[in-house]
């Protein structure tokens, strides 16, 4: 019995001992677990931590691209490559560190920083390059360059051991992609109104980042179509108060109205082109369907003051920059604002020069630019005070009903690439029409002039083949015949006085101004008080004060009929300017006198325009060719519905004791504001004052709105410089990196 039990206990303490082997066993494979758990959980946790490390020095990079609009670290903005490509020119970073960021500040090749984690007692390194992808152009998108759209751009982060990367691809998009874009509401209404018949919008892209608005500036408004567009879009919603017609660059045609905008999202139509039973692309879109937000950064004063190539001219106050003078003009609303002209001449001239101004005070701009490409950045307001590189000697020819040129202009021979930035408000300023209509002037004085030395009965055929032959281009064109004793009576008057003996002709000639066949011509250019009527008969004048400078020009062509019995057409157009110089200079001059001649042919110069059509005599226009890009928030009286309070940046054709200015044309009449160019309002400057549209009286303005293509292209002889351009993410991928392939990247 005893052997028995010792032999049952020696059996337990086994049993014992395999049960605490076991336990053993078990509770180290549990240990190794928990400890392997751990380093997987922290591994994790590290790996988490060097994406966000790497997401932080894309976000840098971003912003630089945001600030420098040419910013790459490999290669350069306008030329892809395939691999990547050397390190970029030096180049500026604009970031600075804050706190726990660090920036290398390395002015070539690869950006690269670090993040301090203090809570974890870690740290974290960031590299990031990004360059040009390699694209094929599209042919038939005209608003968009493929070749210069795409970016790839990739940044890696490293927290100790652990290393990931994120590759993705950035779409560029530029002002000249866009017709028209707000960076608040785009009211398609605001761009009229077109009266008689529907007007056009043609080419591009629309683009409001908050709320596309089609609506019409009043009741008469009959809207416009919108032609070869490429693009409708908003992240925000779509709203047509009014049915607008829209022909898409496939060839497709549309109306957007109320049953198919944003109103009811499961009836919009995005008009999706579709090809092989695949959806290609939509044409209109809104937030619920798919539109990419694609706003524009911040005009960078910092980044046009530092440019290098071109460095810029700084325009200031006592600048000694040719055209660029303290101007007598003044805004209405900011009576104290002290603002200077910048007239670049009537010259049209094409210089192989690239060219940037910087402005630190308020522009009035007209004229011709010379350079092939400019880029005007100014502070403070900009008013485009005048026709803007316009060819003058290559005047306006249009379709009937005046919506479209027959041709549209050029670059080397109509106008130049020209940009106007402004951190304020860019205003069209049509309060002087000598600065916009002096072309327009001269064909109606020459015909004034014709019809005063003419008999009441001369033929309109004659009329037409002396002073306004039929215009069939744009292009130079002259066809005019002289004025002779044949057909115009007070040239044979002249023509008949004796020439014998020869010592006889200079006391004639001194006497011709006071002939009685020129009693007409000196009456036309005396200063009325009514000076488009007269008493009784309806008379016409273009009065000039000086009577010195009207002796003159009378002088010029009274002696030329009495020497050859003929004006030549150059010769007239040499005594116009002469003309139109002095009633330029004394409109400058003193308060505003109703009696000049500017102030009163714009009505006349219309009528004969539509009793005239497509000939020598041209409707009154203001032509501005440029890409305009303002800041200023709109602050102005504004109806979102089909109203006519649709106050935009404009002044003029009104009396105004600060703008020098007077009552030009009335409501009649019509004058043609047109502007080749994207429109792009980013609205991200406060803009004072509010506009309530007492600066303006725009009952007789027509708005004509142009694409150019210009702009759309990454380069070029007449790309202007330091374009500015937004950034919008297309596709994301992140993925570990090993040590080894982190530390090769440079």
């Amino acid at each position: 019995m005893k052997n028995g039990s010792n032999n049952r206990r020696g059996q337990a303490i086994i049993v014992v001992l395999m049960v605490c082997l076991v336990l053993g066993i078990l509770a180290g494979a549990m240990l190794n677990f928990q400890r392997g758990q751990i380093h997987l959980l922290s591994k994790s946790a590290r790996d988490y931590l060097a994406l966000s490390v790497a997401e932080a020095g894309l976000h840098c990079v971003l912003a630089e691209m945001r600030a420098d609009y040419q910013f790459v670290t490999h290669g350069n903005a306008y030329i892809p490559e395939d691999g990547w490509p050397s390190a970029s020119e030096k180049r500026y970073n604009h970031l600075e560190g804050f706190e726990l960021l660090r920036l290398d500040k390395n002015d070539r090749g690869t950006y690269s920083g670090s993040i301090e984690l203090p809570a974890m007692k870690l740290s974290g390194k960031f590299k990031v390059r990004v360059k040009l992808i390699k694209s094929q152009n599209d042919p038939d998108t005209k608003s968009v360059d493929e070749a210069h759209r795409y970016f790839l751009l990739e940044a890696v982060g490293r927290v100790e051991d652990s290393c990931r990367r994120i590759t993705t691809v950035l779409e560029k998009f530029v002002p000249g992609n866009f017709l028209f874009y707000d960076g608040q509401v785009l009211d398609v209404g605001g761009y009229g109104p077109f009266r008689v018949t529907p007007g056009e919008m043609k080419t591009g892209r629309l683009y409001g980042h908050e709320m596309i608005n089609f609506t019409r500036r009043g009741s008469f408004d009959r809207g416009a179509d919108l032609l070869e567009m490429e693009k409708i879009s908003t992240p925000g919603f779509i709203r047509a108060e009014s049915p607008v017609q829209v022909d898409f660059i496939n060839g497709k045609r549309a109306t957007i109205k109320a049953g198919n905008d944003s109103t009811d999202p499961d009836k919009f139509e995005t008009h999706a082109e579709i090809k092989d039973g695949k959806m290609i692309s939509c044409f209109v879109q809104d937030g619920y369907h798919g539109a990419r937000p694609q706003k524009m950064p911040p005009l960078n004063p910092l980044y046009y003051r530092n440019a290098r190539k071109p460095a810029p001219e700084i325009l200031r106050a006592g600048s000694s920059f040719k055209g660029f003078s303290e101007s007598k003009w003044r805004n209405p609303a900011k009576p104290g604002e002290v603002v200077y002209d910048l007239f670049f001449g009537w010259d049209y001239q094409n210089r192989e020069d690239k060219v940037l101004l910087f402005s630190e005070v308020p522009l009035r701009v007209w004229g011709n630019p010379p350079w092939k490409s400019l880029s005007i950045f100014c502070e403070k307001d900009v008013y485009i005070a005048g026709d803007f590189n316009a060819n003058p000697d290559n005047p306006q020819n249009y379709t009937l009903g005046f919506k479209e040129y027959t041709k549209e202009p050029r670059n080397g021979t109509d106008k130049n690439g020209v940009q106007i930035m402004s951190m304020g408000r860019i205003w069209f300023d049509y309060s002087n029409p000598m600065l916009f209509l002096r072309n327009e002037m001269t064909t109606v004085i020459d015909y004034d002039i014709a019809m005063a030395l003419a008999d009441e009965d001369i033929s309109e055929l004659v009329l037409a083949g002396v002073v306004f032959p039929p215009r069939l281009s744009t292009g130079p064109y002259n066809k005019r015949l002289p004025m002779t004793a044949l057909n115009f009576s007070a040239i044979n008057s002249l023509f008949s006085l004796p020439k014998q003996p020869p010592e006889i002709i200079p006391v004639t000639t001194a006497g011709l101004p006071m002939h009685p066949a020129l009693q007409k011509l000196r009456d036309y250019l005396k200063p009325a008080e009514n000076a488009e009527e007269g008493t009784g008969e309806k008379k016409y004048h273009f009065g000039i004060k000086s009577a010195l400078k009207r002796t003159a020009a009378i002088e010029g062509i009274a002696a030329r009929a009495y020497l050859t019995g003929t004006v030549l057409a150059g010769a007239r157009d040499k005594i116009i300017e002469s003309i139109l110089d002095q009633a330029e200079k004394e409109m400058a001059e003193g308060e505003p006198d109703p009696s000049l001649g500017p102030w009163n042919i714009a009505d006349r110069m219309f009528k004969l325009t539509m009793q005239h059509p497509r000939s020598g005599f041209r409707i009154p226009e203001m032509t501005v060719n440029a890409l305009l890009i303002d800041s200023g928030e709109l602050n102005a009286r504004w109806s979102n519905a089909n109203g006519t309070d649709k106050v935009g940046n404009e002044l003029g054709n009104i009396q105004s004791p600060e703008m020098r200015s007077l009552p030009w044309i009335g409501k009649d009449s019509r004058f043609i504001l047109r502007h080749m160019g994207s429109m792009i309002h980013l609205r991200n400057q406060p803009a004072k004052p509010y506009l309530g549209g007492g600066l303006r009286n725009d009952q007789a303005v027509v708005r004509r709105n142009a694409f150019d293509s210009t702009f759309v292209r990454g380069g070029g002889e007449y790309h202007p410089p330091y374009p500015i351009a937004g950034f919008t993410l297309i596709n994301w991928k992140d993925e570990v990196l090993s040590s080894e392939e982190y530390d090769k990247i440079n």
